[in-house]
């Protein structure tokens, strides 16, 4: 299929970084040159003349020689006010010894500069504009490109390739649609858009990445050229995880930059400042300031599969870029391949294979595979101590020696970026250099033999010493402070029962609960169907010893109807009643009850924690908080996931997609006195539908659909199914285009390391509720009293917390047949057998049972498969199994023979 751009197309560009700039830039160019009118406009809800974060692409900020060279050859200077140093050179220190770096070829002046992507840390007293991202996004606006500043919440596919795309982006508030021939993503990593292309039909996945640490350290202009000059100093010290590491001067700051195998925390930035090496680069007597510019973004260490499909293309980091180093370069690689395979090749997904991916690999990925060797050799050589300090004791002593310059050349390459990595490996596997380094490497061996059995002596020592230090972290004592983050029912619950045991115990214990939104001001979303199920009195009024709050209760659920493909079943819940309320509303009763029980509310959100081996800090915009231990029960929230995944092992569950909206009916003939109460659960023959349900309240009607590739078009597909039709009112389809969207998710997994030594999360940021259909508001405030129990009765170490998780083994055992149902709900829409179970459920009383229990959630998977199958169900529902996917196959099979 031929796709093409044309006179007056439209190309859409997804970020407004360097891969974006390069892109429209590239574009641009070649327009004219094609004498094509194309209109180019570039989102970007990134304002880059912001200080700090918020106007970051969070980067080390340094421009190589190569690339400067190759923008100034594209007509792009950039301007001396937007440079913050010029570099002359290098120093690498090892755990030993230093020793500069300098350019290969002699009397040559390196061109690298440092620059800011945003307009400078985000407490500089900077005036003028000094943003290296603004200059490149002014430079293509000068050009003709259309730059908006908004954030695109979808990207919408057509299914008719010759159809244009839809851009759905969020402006000023207001939800906003555009159209597009070309789409180009480069939004990188660190953005929520990214999340949402994941798992498209195309096949684009993201790609495997690790979080970096940047920060910014104010040690002034004059401290900066006396002890750094004009000198980036990298370091290779041995502190793992940490790969890479850097001190880069700029102007009145210096830029920390750590990189590592795995993800790098705060913690590992305090061990890197501690080290000698460093902090005798530092001012005497300098600790690092409360006040800090830091972030822990993402960076690729894989390319990703697939990055384009028909009218859609994806650069820059979110596709495909050099492993460690370069990636402004990478992006500019990138770009210029995209841009020049839509003008002479096209924009269908077989042209952007042949003329954009297949070079992309060849340049970029490839050569990443002799980048990865290099890094490990370049991490075992740096890990012994002797055998590094042989090599840099050989450099200093003959400095103009052959072997010398040519480990000089290949150290240089490393850290400036200015070769490919596969010239650098050829380089270092000289045959010639190994012949003459090989007495030095052969001692510096076996020195390091002896070090090692040496260190063997110490090895049991060190291990007692470890089992002291968690021996502290017993029990909760008098006039100790927990602090807690999120307020909804896991944290809440979690508070209140602190708040009771320590009055059983008669111990004074302070309890700090940290929430952003305002649930009383009615406001905010909370992105659930607001639907408690039983045994939810019971954990309210016995376990949280308050009373239930029935002035909230909207409407009793006492049974469900369940519809796939036209078929439809009602399923009773034998004297079981669930009740529907507004969630804001619930949340708001919780934390007034928490307060009245003595917890200290702060109305703020937590911005960073340090959790240190005696105390735990906790950083935010109205208060800083000295604590004991700290709770996270932020569920799925992604800037507080991030806080508690930089430093601690925490990672966030993973989750399905939702996205909820809510239709009031207008008129005397709409009373929802008149239906029956019963939550209608769909599941619908859509592939990126998993289910969906429609739940009466009082005055309207709450729907939802969830799934992993959901997005707001599924939403509006969603609501125009005749089943869902046909439970909604008549007038319903006359407010289709008037409806307002909410997302949100919730786990399907456990996280992993939701606990250790002064933190655990609970509720679903800790992802232990049952899968697919959790009773979350149950399963939230159980954790939080499980939680609460554990650090009275236990303890806040790693080991405590763990009583705390085996409260919920049953959950976890449960996951592999949570899995299995899964699947089987999507095959069976996919292949349409679930209909006719349906049918044969309302004749077969043991199946029907199944089908509310999994509904409702009243029991776990394993529990109902257990419960409710027989041979002779097993045998009905294997045979229409085995009959529906025959007659698939035979359909698809009749297809392509017609074809």
């Amino acid at each position: 299929m031929k796709l093409s751009l044309k006179d007056t197309s439209s190309i859409v560009v997804i970020g407004g970084g360097p891969a974006g700039s390069f892109f429209t830039h590239f574009a641009l160019k070649l327009a004219k040159e094609y004498g094509y009118k194309v209109t180019l406009t570039i989102f970007d809800g990134r304002d880059f003349i912001q200080k700090g974060p918020v106007g970051c692409n969070m980067c080390a900020g340094v421009l190589s020689e190569t690339l400067i060279e190759r923008m100034e050859s594209e007509g792009i200077v950039l301007p001396k006010e937007r440079v913050q140093q010029e570099i002359d050179g290098y120093y690498f220190q090892t755990q030993g010894r230093g020793i500069p770096l300098y350019h290969p070829i002699p009397g040559h002046k390196p061109k690298i500069v440092t620059i800011f992507r945003g307009n400078g840390p985000r407490f500089s007293n900077v005036t003028t504009n000094i943003s290296f991202d603004d200059f490149l996004l002014k430079q293509v606006a000068s050009q003709g490109a259309k730059v908006i500043p908004a954030i695109v919440e979808e990207i919408e596919l057509p299914k008719n390739p010759q159809d244009l795309i839809n851009i759905v982006y969020c402006e000023a508030g207001v939800r906003k649609k555009m159209t597009a021939h070309l789409v180009v993503g480069a939004f990188g990593l660190n953005t929520s858009l990214i999340k949402r292309i994941v798992g498209k039909e195309f096949g684009y996945r993201e790609p495997q990445s690790v979080r970096t640490c940047n920060t910014e350290l104010h040690l002034g202009r004059s401290f900066i050229q006396k002890n750094f000059r004009n000198t980036i100093y990298v370091f290779a010290l041995g502190i793992k995880p940490i790969k890479f590491a850097a001190l880069i001067p700029k102007g009145d700051y210096v830029t920390i930059s750590l990189i590592g195998k795995e993800d790098i925390t705060k913690a590992h930035l305090m061990e890197f400042l501690e080290h000698p090496k460093v902090s005798s680069l530092l001012p005497e007597g300098w600790s690092l300031p409360k006040s800090l510019c830091i972030c822990f973004p993402k960076i690729p260490v894989s390319h990703a599969p697939h990055p384009y499909t028909n009218r859609l293309i994806i650069i820059g980091d979110a596709s495909i870029t050099r492993t460690y180093k370069n990636g402004i370069g990478s992006a500019f690689d990138t770009a210029r391949l995209a841009s020049n395979t839509i003008f002479k090749y096209g924009i269908s997904e077989k042209d952007f294979k042949t003329g954009y991916y297949k070079p992309a690999l060849r340049l970029l990925a490839q050569d990443n595979f002799f980048g990865n060797l290099m890094f490990s050799i370049h991490d075992y050589t740096t890990s012994s101590k002797q055998l590094v300090n042989a090599q840099i004791d050989h450099l200093d002593k003959y400095k103009n020696a052959w072997e010398s310059i040519q480990i000089n050349t290949i150290l240089w390459n490393m850290v400036t970026g200015n070769t490919s990595y596969k010239e650098i490996f050829f380089k270092a596997i000289n045959l010639r250099l190994h012949a003459i380094m090989f007495p030095y490497i052969l001692s510096a061996a076996i020195k390091q033999v002896y070090a090692s059995l040496k260190n063997c002596i110490y090895l049991n020592y060190d291990k007692t010493q470890k089992a002291q230090k968690e021996s502290e972290l017993g029990p909760l004592k008098n006039n100790q402070t927990v602090v807690i983050i999120g307020g909804g029912p896991a944290g809440t619950s979690c508070a209140i029962t602190l708040k009771n045991l320590a009055k059983k115990r008669n111990i004074n214990l302070e309890v700090i609960l940290y929430e952003l939104k305002d649930f009383e001001g009615g406001i905010e979303h909370n992105e659930c169907a607001g639907v408690l199920s039983q045994p939810i009195e019971r954990i309210i009024e016995e376990k949280l010893e308050i009373p239930f709050p029935w002035h909230l209760v909207k409407r009793k659920v006492t049974g469900y109807y369940l519809h796939t493909d036209g078929q439809v079943i009602k399923l009773d819940g034998e004297g079981e009643v669930s009740y529907t309320l507004r969630r804001i509303q619930f949340d708001a009763y919780l934390l007034q009850k928490a307060k009245e029980a003595g917890v200290t509310i702060i109305r703020g959100k937590a911005t960073n924690v340090e959790i240190g081996q005696h105390k735990v800090i906790v950083y935010s915009e109205i208060k800083h908080v000295l604590a004991d231990v700290i709770v996270g029960a932020f569920g799925l929230e992604e800037g507080t996931n991030r806080i508690f995944e930089s430093e601690t092992p925490y990672k966030s569950p993973k989750f399905l997609l939702t996205i909820l909206t809510k239709f009031h009916p207008k008129g005397k003939h709409h009373d929802l006195e008149d239906t029956d109460g019963y939550i209608h659960a769909f599941l619908p023959s859509r592939k990126d539908i998993e289910f969906g349900a429609i739940t009466p309240k009082d005055d309207h009607y709450t729907i939802n659909i969830a799934g992993a590739k959901i997005s707001s078009r599924s939403m509006d597909e969603f609501l125009r199914l005749p089943d869902v039709l046909g439970v909604l009112p008549q007038n319903f389809r006359e407010f289709l285009d008037k409806l307002d969207y909410h997302r949100g998710c919730f786990p399907i997994k456990p996280a992993k390391n939701l606990f250790g030594n002064r933190y655990v999360t609970i509720g679903d940021a800790a992802g232990l509720i049952r899968p697919f259909k959790g009773k979350g508001v149950n399963a939230a405030c159980l954790m939080g009293i499980a939680a609460a129990e554990t650090m009275i009765y236990a303890g806040i170490s790693k080991e405590a917390f763990q009583t705390y998780a085996d409260n919920f083994q049953e959950i976890m055992r449960d996951i592999p047949y949570a899995k299995a149902a899964r699947k089987f709900v999507i095959w069976g829409t996919y292949y349409g057998f679930l209909a006719p179970i349906i049918q044969i459920a309302k004749n077969h009383p043991s199946c029907k049972k199944a089908l509310f229990d999994s509904i409702s959630g009243k029991k776990m998977y394993r529990e109902i498969l257990l419960d409710s199958i027989s041979v002779t169900l097993f045998i009905k529902i294997t045979m229409i199994i085995i009959q529906r996917f025959v007659k698939c196959m035979y359909n698809k099979c009749r297809q392509l023979v017609i074809r």
